[in-house]
């Protein structure tokens, strides 16, 4: 069982370790009895820091939290163009009733449709308005309101709760030792606050500036500080040259306590509220658009109408009939008439149902992708071996009820639960080109670090390296790629007792794991170990073999802790993620049956070498010589380059004379508990200089100075006590004595591994336009090793140094390859931009920065966005350091690392507020096949969004020509304002929104997407294209009027209609215009009915793309259709319909075939047309996309 021993030198419990028990808590527990005496703190309660972090909450949130001023916000929509020319529609269209009502005779059936007209503007003006705030506000109050969510369940659920964290304590994972309650508890860095108490180890990071505290620290030391991110190290103390300091910090075991001074929690929020996400490249198109609409091309429509009606009121109405009255109509109501269908009356809300719609899609599909466990397939008709085929996709059945309700709940809600308002998410998603990672393990990596290689010294004075992988064919299993590996069995035997006996899994009570797991270990409490050290390799050991009754004769008696904080090896350069004090665990183990005790360890390569004097061929012991020596050391640090992590093993028997076994090691005896020992700086480094040759680090040369001179040479006698009078000296003796002179076996090279199949969605990625970019904090070679795991290029052009030089983060001088340094490629995130603007964009083109850190992570990101890239984020949700970055990407996704679900458990907590910024929020079991999923969707939603805007601006501009035309041929209205309202805000836009459901196309995720910069170039096309695809329909809808009016009996071209003037028309001449209107509509929505079939794609034409297979557009066609029928049934249902029979067949035959033999192949011609622009940007893209040349390019 594990036992909490009272350590009474420094106040706190500890844990020890029993094999029996398969994990350890998560907790310490300060000793209530001791804690007064100042050495160590109790901490805050939970209570207290509660407390604390909701005032810190609120008080940010106070100050971000200052109402919208309506006042404000209502004079910036009132001053928009379109608002002031709507109202000035409305003012003219009421006047016109009342001036028309007071000298009309007989009549004039349209006054009263004219106030219907100016109502119904007005009401969608006011509603409008009334978006315009309410979006405003919901947007100025999401994040708001989603930090009060968070932390409403902060207060439900409290700080005093723990959750077991079951991978290793990787760099995604910001946790620290912090003092609540007399507990000692694993919290992650967002819950921490000001005035916590938190234990730091070497090698940890400062998660915010913190002050050291303890009482027995030279007084030098009392006040310094660590800065945030700062790694603690030894030099914290000027290199532990003090004798107090190193007593201090054997008696406190590694654990030193600090002070936080600041609320790291805080940062991050101010940081989620200073931080501006970059418009949306639709924001911007739209921007265009209500330019050219609203400021050009609406103010020409009506000075240009105002001008013809001017010079037709002129020569017909004064010169030729003498009718004044008529200026009001026709120099007044005819050009607002010519305007109503460009003024975006229906725009606001059609903008927000596609929003909702567009991610509540997302969410669902999002949902149901996480929860489905089907496996991704590739298309059915796509060659598996086809390198530019499209990612797969998982066949999920998206729940059309749970789209209603989350549409629904985004369309009305105001509880700032999923930002969709504020991060913008179908629209940021289906135009993003880059996809940055901002951290690996347990996001793009497994957390746990997997075994790569296994080298052991052989009988030639050699070294032989066995490949290991995980098993394809087997879940969770590992193999030797090796086919003769059991050839070596001899030499790998005594590793793999090794990894199964120092082990917590259940091993040794016949339990079998074949998944990874994290190896606990009580050591962790007092030094920091890199994650492969916490990753159980007992697999490894299974495939060796070893049977369960082999292990049951073993029992651990002792586990040592060693490390050595002054070791010459830190005077190297190491990344801040990498950083650690050379540490080994050795574990005394009795051998039931022989009653014999032996030693296996297993730790930092340099400090099992340390205590190495021999090692194991496979047929017996040979001393450790210089060549051997270094063959370990040289490929140690080949892997250590290539970003590998390392655990050496090394043995050694425990003899007692005559046969004794060793007092203190009894089964009953109360001292069953860990031993820490601290070892000092070797005196050799004295005299040992730094090395001239970079091949020999100072560390070895120690090692090997000491090896000629027999230093290392092993103490192989046998040990004897008194049985009856061991002494605390005899003790300490024993253990210092015990881990010199070890064996060494083997060591293991273990690395982060990608996820399954992120490498495949990365080059997807690709495929689709999108760069995949990986922000690394390390070195340039580790980096680019890394890198070519996840399958990304790593020779000329790719790899970007931000650190400047004497960087913390900086581990040389300049580039390293010839390549690099020959292409002058920019060092320092400072000299980006400069490169940028005056030689090329190649830090545009890598996928691979090194050397960074958050600050230089978010200015790059920045600057991907200055020129043009839509920029996502994927990261640790546990990494307190990313929400920086989250909250500057036009859109983030938080990755578990490790399972949080539990809505009241600290990480659960802790991830909620990293992640406060971000719109999607994804399991750590979820392939990263989602992302290109939903992506995909996006796509197909926004191409739907912007085939819809088309669609409807086409029409406006089309009704609005028809009215120009009309008055160019001194033609009365073409069409009434209510009808012009009802096309403009019923049939076109039911029409456009049927395309956001057309399917997916083969070739989504295989086009490159535009970036956020020089917005619609080829807006002229578009226009030149308008004039192509509604020319037709413009033309025939006069002619249909002009002949509707002729067989009616009224011909008024170039003449005034009706005898007497407009507002004295005659019953007949009414319902002459009122039946010539309608009919012409009927002609004019027939027309866009059959023409919206080539809009439901862009450029594949109909037989490659069959509209049919949108169903959502087949009952939009219908339904236009019968809502046309019924309106213009109910407009002539007064009226005389012997009209209708004066028209002859022929014309309406006409009407009915001409769109669909004549119009539709039109459309199909210029669709073909820009079919061709489309792939020609598309080979010139991607051409851009792939080319990696700069100026300065070593070819």
């Amino acid at each position: 069982m594990i036992e909490l021993k009272l350590n009474k030198g420094n106040n706190m419990r500890y844990y020890t370790y029993d094999e029996e028990v398969p994990e350890l808590p998560s907790d310490l527990v300060i000793n209530e009895e001791s804690s007064t005496s100042g050495s160590k703190n109790r901490g805050l309660s939970s209570d207290q820091a509660l407390e604390k972090l909701i005032k810190v909450t609120n008080d940010i949130l106070a100050e971000h939290d200052s109402p919208l001023q309506t006042n404000k916000v209502l004079h910036e929509f009132l001053i928009r163009p379109d608002t002031i020319l709507a109202l000035l529609s409305v003012v003219i269209l009421v006047a016109f009733y009342i001036y028309g009502f007071i000298i009309n005779n007989p009549y004039q059936y349209r006054l009263n449709t004219i106030l219907f007209e100016a109502f119904v503007i007005f009401a969608f003006l006011a509603f409008n308005g009334f978006l315009y705030i309410r979006e405003k506000k919901l947007i100025s109050l999401e994040i708001n309101e989603r930090t009060k969510n968070i932390i409403n369940q902060l207060k439900q659920s409290g700080l005093n709760t723990i959750q077991d964290i079951k991978i290793p304590f990787v760099p995604s994972l910001t946790v620290a030792k912090v003092v609540r309650d007399g507990f000692v508890r694993n919290f992650p860095a967002t819950l921490l606050v000001e005035g916590d108490i938190v234990e730091m180890l070497y090698g940890d990071v400062a998660p915010c500036k913190m002050k050291l505290i303890s009482n027995n620290i030279p007084k030098e030391f009392s006040t310094k500080q660590l800065e945030v991110s700062q790694v603690f190290k030894p030099s914290f103390f000027d290199g532990m040259s003090s004798k107090d300091l190193w007593e201090q910090h054997i008696k406190n075991k590694g654990r030193y306590q600090f002070v936080l001074l600041e609320t790291p929690w805080e940062n991050c929020l101010r940081a989620v509220f200073k931080q501006k996400r970059p418009a949306t490249i639709i924001a911007k198109q739209a921007e265009v658009l209500e330019r050219v609409f609203l400021y050009k091309s609406i103010f020409g429509m009506l000075g240009l109408t105002f001008v013809i009606n001017l010079i037709r009121y002129i020569l017909i109405e004064v010169i030729g009939n003498y009718h004044y009255d008529q200026a009001f109509e026709i120099l007044l109501v005819l050009p607002i008439y010519s305007i109503i269908p460009i003024i975006p009356l229906a725009f606001p809300i059609l903008w927000i149902i596609t929003r909702s719609f567009a991610n509540a899609t997302l969410l669902v599909l999002f949902e149901a992708l996480q929860t489905s466990k089907t496996e991704y397939e590739e298309y059915d008709e796509m060659d598996e071996f086809d390198a530019d085929a499209p990612p797969p996709t998982k066949n999920v059945q998206i729940d059309r009820a749970a789209v209603w309700n989350k549409f629904k709940h985004l369309f009305t809600a105001r509880d700032g639960e999923l930002l969709y308002r504020s991060t913008n998410l179908f629209e940021s998603l289906g135009s993003a080109t880059v996809i940055c990672s901002l951290d690996r393990e347990g996001t793009i990596s497994s957390p746990f670090a997997s075994v790569d290689q296994i080298l052991f010294p052989n009988e030639e004075e050699d070294i032989t390296v066995l490949d290991i992988a995980e098993d394809p064919s087997t879940s969770f299993r590992v193999k030797f790629e090796d086919q003769d590996w059991d050839q070596h069995l001899s030499r790998l035997k005594p590793l793999g007792l090794n990894l199964l006996l120092n082990t917590n899994c259940g091993v040794l009570q016949g339990r079998k794991r074949a998944d990874q797991h994290r190896k606990n270990s009580s050591f962790q409490i007092n030094a920091k170990i890199n994650p492969a050290r916490q990753s159980c390799l007992c697999r490894l050991g299974k495939e060796i073999g070893f049977t369960d009754d082999a292990l049951q004769s073993f029992k651990k008696r002792k586990e040592i802790f060693v490390n050595s904080p002054c070791h010459p090896s830190l005077k190297e350069r190491m990344a801040k993620d990498q950083w650690e004090v050379p540490s080994m665990i050795s574990s005394i183990y009795e051998e039931l049956n022989s009653g014999s005790c032996q030693l296996l360890s297993d730790g930092n390569l340099e400090m099992v070498l340390d205590n190495c004097s021999d090692y194991w061929n496979g047929q017996g012991l040979q001393s450790m010589s210089e060549v051997i020596e270094n063959k370990i050391y040289d490929f140690y640090q080949n892997a250590i380059i290539n970003d590998m992590q390392c655990i050496a093993y090394a043995y050694r028997p425990i003899n007692v004379v005559n046969g004794n076994k060793i007092p203190f090691l009894n089964p009953t005896s109360s001292d069953s508990g860990d031993t820490y020992i601290v070892l000092p700086i070797p005196p050799e480094a004295e005299f040992i200089t730094d090395p001239e040759d970079d091949d020999l680090s100072r560390s070895q040369l120690i090692r090997l100075y000491r090896l000629k001179h027999g230093l290392l040479e092993a103490n192989l006698h046998d040990f004897s006590f008194d049985q009856d009078n061991v002494t605390s000296q005899d003790i300490d003796s024993f253990y210092q004595e015990a881990i010199q002179g070890q064996i060494f076996l083997a060591m293991a090279t273990l690395c982060h591994q990608p996820k399954p199949d992120v490498c495949n969605f990365i080059e997807d990625l690709r495929l689709a336009g999108i760069r995949f970019v990986f922000f690394s904090p390390t070195g340039e070679r580790e980096s680019k090793a890394y890198a070519e795991r996840l399958g990304l290029e790593t020779d000329w052009n790719t790899c970007i140094l931000l650190s400047s030089p004497g960087d913390e983060n900086s581990f040389a001088d300049g580039y390293l390859e010839s390549h690099d340094i020959k292409a002058r490629l920019p060092r320092g995130i400072i000299n980006i931009r400069d490169h940028l603007m005056e030689t090329d964009d190649i830090p545009l083109q890598v996928s691979l920065f090194s050397e960074c850190t958050p600050d230089t992570t978010k200015e790059m990101i920045r600057i991907f966005q200055e020129y043009g890239e839509v920029v996502c984020c994927v990261g640790s949700a546990l990494n307190a350091f990313n929400t920086h970055n989250f909250a500057v990407a036009d859109v983030s996704v938080a990755i578990e690392p490790m399972y949080t679900r539990e809505r009241r458990s600290p990480m659960a907590l802790g991830a909620a507020l990293t992640t406060l910024p971000c719109g999607l929020f994804m399991y750590n079991d979820t392939s990263l096949y989602a992302l290109t999923d939903i992506i995909r969707e996006s796509r197909r939603l926004i191409n739907g969004l912007r085939m819809g805007v088309s669609f409807l601006c086409g029409t406006y501009l089309s009704i609005s020509l028809l009215f120009l035309l009309s008055y160019c041929f001194c033609l009365p209205p073409i069409f009434a304002g209510y009808q012009i309202l009802w096309v403009t805000c019923i049939i076109s836009p039911m029409l456009a929104l049927s395309f956001l459901f057309s399917p997916h196309v083969a070739d989504t995720m295989t086009t490159m997407t535009v970036k956020n910069i020089d917005h619609l170039p080829d807006l002229p096309r578009f226009i030149f294209y308008f004039l192509l695809r509604f020319s037709l329909p413009i033309l025939m809808s006069l002619c249909m009027f002009i002949t509707y009016l002729s067989y009616f009996g009224e011909v008024s071209l170039f003449r005034s209609f009706g005898n007497d003037g407009w507002l004295r028309w005659s019953y007949e001449q009414q319902w002459v215009l009122i039946y010539a209107q309608n009919c012409t509509l009927v002609a004019f929505v027939w027309s866009l009915v059959c023409i919206s079939c080539t809009f439901v794609n862009r450029t594949l034409p109909l037989h490659k793309f069959n509209p049919l297979s949108n169903r959502v557009w087949i009952y939009a066609f219908i339904a236009s259709i019968i809502l046309q029928a019924i309106f213009t049934a109910i407009s002539l249902l007064l009226g005389p319909t012997i009209l209708l029979f004066k028209v002859p067949y022929y014309i309406y035959l006409i009407v009915l075939l001409a769109p669909i033999i004549i119009f539709i192949p039109v459309q199909e011609l210029v669709k073909m047309h820009d079919k061709n622009e489309y792939d020609r940007f598309q080979k010139r893209s991607k051409l851009l996309f792939n080319t990696k040349l700069g100026m300065h390019s070593p070819v």
